[in-house]
């Protein structure tokens, strides 16, 4: 069965995450920023204080600098602030034109098919905006209110449980399952094939799947195995439809 992103989010912010290289022993994605819809643009600030703690599980931004995080080069992070100027212009950089020949095989390489309509603001979401080497990424972090939501994500975590890999089968459905005892996020959802695990929801929007789980119909297939024997990856498709009796977006 193929998956094809139907109901697109048109999010208002993003976080600007960050990953340490893989030399690095501590690989968490780090929340370091927010991006912000402007009328049709956008502005940029770095979380900090209290707000960073929670964001990052009450590290600090020491701990980050410590992993060999110097800010986005764009946007110096020892500016306190909004940044206003160029924002969008920044960070769609990261991505392929609209206009160039193979920009429908990117769209489809992310479920989504070309003729559908969406800002440019959402397509940063859609695709996470990745670059190969830098560590960043923009994470939607949803919309709980939404009845309706289709998105592709990377399994996090994916990495730590490689002995599964073998048994995986592209397009196979995978379970969604609460982990409130988990170490390090009590709002952590597991991914799980066959009841094996094989990785987590990003923590950055597991609390609103979370919250879905409780009030919506959710599924969830591994839409693809791909990466390097040194950074294996996995990415899943997540559906979101309204339970019977609720209406519809």
């Amino acid at each position: 069965m193929e998956h094809w992103i139907e109901h697109i989010g048109e999010p208002n912010r993003l976080i600007l995450a960050w990953q340490a290289p893989v030399e690095q022993k501590d690989r968490v994605r780090w929340a370091v920023g927010e991006l912000s819809r402007a009328g049709s643009g956008g502005t940029f600030r770095y979380f900090d204080g209290a707000e960073f703690a929670e964001l990052n599980g009450g590290r600090t931004r020491d701990d980050l600098r410590a992993c060999g995080y110097f800010g986005y080069p764009a946007f110096d992070v020892a500016e306190q602030g909004v940044f206003a100027n160029g924002v969008m212009d920044a960070f769609m950089r990261r991505l392929p034109p609209r206009g160039r020949s193979d920009f429908s095989r990117y769209l489809e390489h992310f479920r989504v098919r070309p003729t559908s309509n969406f800002s440019d603001f959402a397509l940063l979401g859609l695709t996470e905006a990745r670059l190969p080497g830098d560590g960043f990424s923009l994470i939607d972090p949803l919309d709980a209110d939404e009845v309706e939501r289709d998105l592709v994500f990377e399994i996090a975590g994916h990495r730590h449980n490689v002995g599964c890999r073998e048994r995986l089968i592209e397009g196979g459905e995978l379970g969604l399952v609460p982990d409130p005892t988990n170490e390090h996020d009590p709002n952590a959802i597991r991914l799980e094939a066959n009841g094996e695990l094989i990785g987590h929801v990003n923590r950055l929007q597991a609390t609103v799947v979370g919250q879905w789980l409780r009030s919506r119909q959710v599924q969830a297939w591994l839409l693809r195995l791909n990466g390097t024997p040194e950074k294996p990856r996995a990415f899943a498709f997540l559906r979101v439809r309204p339970l019977q009796g609720q209406r519809a977006a």
